[in-house]
């Protein structure tokens, strides 16, 4: 602005003059001094008001620069203080749970390094069963969220929700107020445990349901204050600050978390919103200084009265003028350094971004961004999202627009929720690698609104799960190899029957209980599962024991730690007991206890193996008292034994012989019953006979014999030779039959035969007894060659077969009884040679047996009618004679109320029976 001139004075004029030569009153000369002012004092104007606007303005940047700050730590150190919840939560999908141990070794260390942290609680099922640091909080422990309606309505929305759901402020139960991260947790399913889980995160469900896998909700409680002094609120002496929950769709602020409430209602406050994990938190700034108009007045009042001086008195104009330049370069200066700021800040922002960048680029996940279109604005690492042969490719293009992703994912759904501007968690998919293998990724975002909550797009984190996924294959497998060992070492381990084999758990109950035990002890598993070894112990033995156990510890030990003491300090330990059996008789085993321990060493359980050691124990007992007697009674006392031997064996011998002459005692009653009919028919026939034949004797000596009565007596002589030859012929069979099986069954002698003929004999005894039970025959027992075997011994089996099936199989439900006998020939040799055996199949369609029925069907007095006709030996017999003088197998086939079938392989020519001799007596 320059200066300007006065007109030049052409002829002096009187100093006093009132009038100028135009007549106008003398201050009108003075116009130019008035412009002056006038323009003067509406420049002062002007610049007052730009300084006024320019201040405003950099106080409104500074304060956004001041509140992005503080929401960048505030979303910091929410991250950091709630991170504990993407472990536990990351444990508890992997293990299916959670055990005591780990929840308190990670919440330990979490509370430790964050103290803003004041417990972290764990509520399978909603109710609080891990609570750490369990000081102070003991009110919390197995707290029933569903009894707490404020609490219980918070885990239902993150459980409808799906994700974690932040709360806050919230009156703690243990005293003080916090702020309060809950996440539910969803246990993986089993169909997306390979090949990748393609399906979108569940929808939200109404309140009354809950996901499928749900586990139950995490908790991390942290304190409000020690978390506001964490982030450091309080430090900012020229703010206001103040941070209020957001509600709704547009977002709009909720409760006061904390800060000064009336600093809604400044004009001058500023709002950013804060994305905590789980929530959206508005925070609110403004200066602590007053503005407005009267503050601004107040401000420049010196500039005012500069204005106005300089309006009235031109001589301070050029003064104004040199100290409105001088306040104009100040404001250069301040300006000047102000972009300078504005530029450092620029570079530390830059440097911070990169950061980030190199960050994101070595860890494990990576990080991506979509704008408002939800095309690709930036991804950290190309490669991994995708998979692209050409990473650059996929920045402004849709996620879902890959050639190379897998074509099972429903990109609708996920499509619908994005629509939605709804965040998400552990999205899956899977893609196409360089090398032709799928990789699996997981990825979470949640949607960026800007300060006017206008949706601006989708920030989130990727991760690579392919290791994971292969993993869990890895998994499943070993589990299944897990199943096969355990299903082996059951089988093994109900093979050992000549052992007791139990196990228990630390407390004593049992949990194993083998087909060894059960015939050692007479108890089936069933009965001992979930018992103690106490049942099958001495009383007196145990007390005993523990008294032993409690001198030498200098303790009281008792009960079932009398058992297991020795085996948990040293790991096994081998003792003679006494057990009980059901029906209370003892037997002495040696019980050998070991201690079972998983894979980190920790006690499982214990494991009794017992071996029957009676005989064992009382041949040593007796070994005792015959070396302390004389040689005599040793030799006295060994003669006595091998008597007991020799009748224990003769006893065993004359009981099988009783039981085959008890067969051959049925058959002679049967034969018995169908000699009668024969015999009584002959008896009845020759009475007759005789009585005619007196009367024609009569009618001849006194000589009134006529030829008619002669001819009916010789008619009625044939009529009754026909009888008896039928009848007699008919008895003649049956003791052929009869003799030739009692011969071949008492003596056992080696011959060639026909096997249809020992079937004959055998059927033509047992036919009439079949018939009274109304049991159908079908036999088909025809051979290609003889047999050179035993006759006697096959027809024994035969006859017990068929007895067998008589007392057992039919027990008059059947609707048709019947029993069928056939012969299959085996092929021969691949060179064309005859076959050296053939089966003999006898089956009904009785009741069948059971499986345990089935088992110890040949076992020697095994029976299931005792007291009804059954004495347990006639299959043990058939048995025997199959596999021992036959030298052949027999199998047993049978199912309840499908009757049973025994398949008996023999050979044409029977092996040779010991010493030589072919005779069984």
């Amino acid at each position: 602005m320059g200066l300007m001139s006065e007109p030049p004075v052409s002829n002096a004029e009187p100093l006093l003059s009132k009038t100028t030569d135009a007549g106008l009153p003398a201050w009108m000369a003075y116009w130019p001094a008035l412009v002056v002012g006038l323009a003067a004092l509406a420049l002062s104007s002007i610049l007052l008001l730009a300084r006024q606007a320019q201040d405003a303005a950099h106080a409104q940047n500074q304060l956004h620069q001041d509140l992005s700050a503080i929401r960048t730590r505030l979303e910091a150190v929410a991250q950091a203080t709630f991170s504990p919840t993407l472990g536990l939560e990351a444990m508890i999908q992997l293990d299916g749970g959670i055990s005591s141990a780990r929840f308190e070794a990670l919440a330990g260390r979490v509370v430790k390094l964050l103290p803003q942290v004041r417990s972290i609680v764990a509520a399978p099922d909603d109710i609080a069963r891990y609570v750490y640091p369990l000081a102070g909080n003991q009110a919390v422990l197995n707290l029933d969220y569903r009894k707490i309606p404020v609490q219980y309505q918070q885990v239902q929305q993150a459980k409808r929700l799906g994700r974690p759901l932040l709360v806050g402020p919230v009156q703690l139960v243990q005293g003080g107020q916090g702020i309060i991260q809950r996440t539910p947790v969803f246990l993986p399913e089993t169909q997306h445990l390979l090949a990748g889980a393609n399906a979108s995160p569940a929808p939200t469900l109404p309140a009354n349901e809950a996901k499928p896998g749900y586990w139950g909700v995490i908790s991390v409680v942290a304190d409000l204050a020690r978390f506001i002094e964490t982030v450091g609120l309080a430090e900012h002496k020229g703010l206001r600050l103040a941070l209020h929950q957001v509600q709704g769709e547009p977002q709009g602020r909720g409760e006061l978390i904390w800060g000064d409430a009336d600093l809604i209602q400044d004009a001058a406050s500023v709002t950013q919103y804060v994305q905590m994990p789980g929530a959206v938190w508005a925070l609110t700034a403004a200066p602590s200084l007053p503005t407005g108009p009267a503050a601004s007045a107040h401000r420049y009042t010196a500039e005012i009265a500069a204005s106005l001086l300089s309006s009235t008195a031109l001589a301070l104009l050029a003064a104004l003028l040199v100290y409105r330049r001088r306040l104009l370069q100040a404001q250069n200066l301040a300006l000047s350094k102000e972009v300078q700021q504005r530029a450092q800040s620029q570079n530390e922002l830059q440097a911070a971004q990169t950061r980030f960048r190199s960050l994101a680029e070595i860890s494990a996940d990576w990080v991506w961004e979509q704008d408002e279109h939800l095309r690709f604005s930036f991804i950290s690492r190309l490669a991994d999202e995708h998979g692209e042969h050409d990473p650059q490719r996929l920045l402004g293009r849709y996620r879902w627009d890959s050639p190379n992703l897998s074509p099972d994912i429903d990109w609708d759904s996920h499509r619908a929720l994005l629509a939605r501007h709804e965040a998400f968690r552990d999205f899956e998919y899977s893609h196409l690698d360089d090398a032709g293998q799928f990789r699996f990724v997981s990825i979470s975002g949640t949607p960026v609104f800007d300060a006017q909550g206008v949706f601006k797009g989708y920030r989130g984190t990727g991760r690579d799960i392919s290791a994971a996924r292969r993993a869990e294959a890895a998994l499943r497998k070993s589990e299944q190899d897990l199943t096969l060992a355990r299903d082996h070492l059951q089988a093994v381990l109900d093979a050992a029957l000549e052992f007791s084999i139990i196990a228990t758990d630390l407390q004593g109950r049992i949990g194993l209980f083998n087909r060894g035990a059960e015939q050692m002890l007479g108890y089936a598993e069933a009965e001992m599962l979930g018992h103690t070894p106490a049942l099958i112990h001495l009383q007196s033995e145990v007390e005993a024991r523990a008294a032993e156990l409690s001198l030498s510890l200098g303790r009281t030990v008792e009960g079932f730690e009398a058992f297991v003491l020795q085996a948990r300090e040293c790991g096994i330990e081998t003792r003679v007991w006494t057990y009980v059996r059901k029906d209370g008789s003892h037997l002495e085993v040696s019980l050998t206890v070991s201690c079972m321990q998983d894979s980190a060493g920790q006690a499982i359980g214990f494991l009794g193996i017992a071996r029957d050691i009676s005989a064992q124990r009382r041949a040593e007992r007796d070994l005792v008292n015959l070396n302390a007697s004389l040689e005599t009674r040793v030799e006295q006392r060994t003669a006595e034994l091998s008597r007991t031997l020799d009748t224990l064996k003769q006893a065993q011998m004359e009981l099988l012989r009783a039981e085959k002459m008890a067969a051959l005692g049925s058959l002679v009653a049967g034969i018995a019953h169908e000699l009668n009919t024969p015999l009584g028919n002959c008896l009845t026939t020759a009475s007759t006979l005789h009585d005619l034949t007196q009367q024609t004797r009569r009618n001849f000596e006194g000589g009134q014999m006529r030829r008619s009565v002669l001819d009916a007596y010789l008619n009625d002589a044939d009529t009754a030779c026909s009888i008896l030859l039928r009848s007699m012929s008919t008895a003649n069979e049956l003791v052929s039959h009869f003799k030739q099986v009692s011969v071949d069954q008492t003596t056992a002698q080696r011959r060639l035969f026909s096997l249809v003929s020992v079937v004959d004999d055998v059927l033509s005894l047992l036919r009439p007894r079949l018939r009274k039970a109304g049991i159908a025959l079908e036999v088909n027992a025809a051979l290609s060659r003889e047999l050179d075997s035993f006759p006697g011994p096959l027809g024994q089996v035969l006859t017990n077969l068929i007895m067998n099936a008589m007392l057992h199989a039919f027990d008059g439900e059947s609707v048709e009884p019947l029993l069928t006998i056939r012969v299959e020939d085996l092929a021969g040799s691949p060179d064309g040679g005859e076959s050296s055996e053939f089966l003999l199949i006898v089956e009904d369609n009785g009741a069948g047996m059971s499986s345990e029925v089935k088992r110890r069907a040949f076992d020697p007095f095994f029976t299931t009618k005792m007291g009804q006709g059954g004495t347990g030996l006639g299959l043990n017999i058939v048995y025997n004679i199959v596999t021992g003088i036959l030298g052949g197998q027999i199998a047993l086939n049978s199912e309840a109320q499908k009757g049973s079938r025994f398949t008996i392989r023999l050979p044409f020519v029977a092996p040779q029976l010991g010493g030589g001799a072919d005779k069984l007596s």
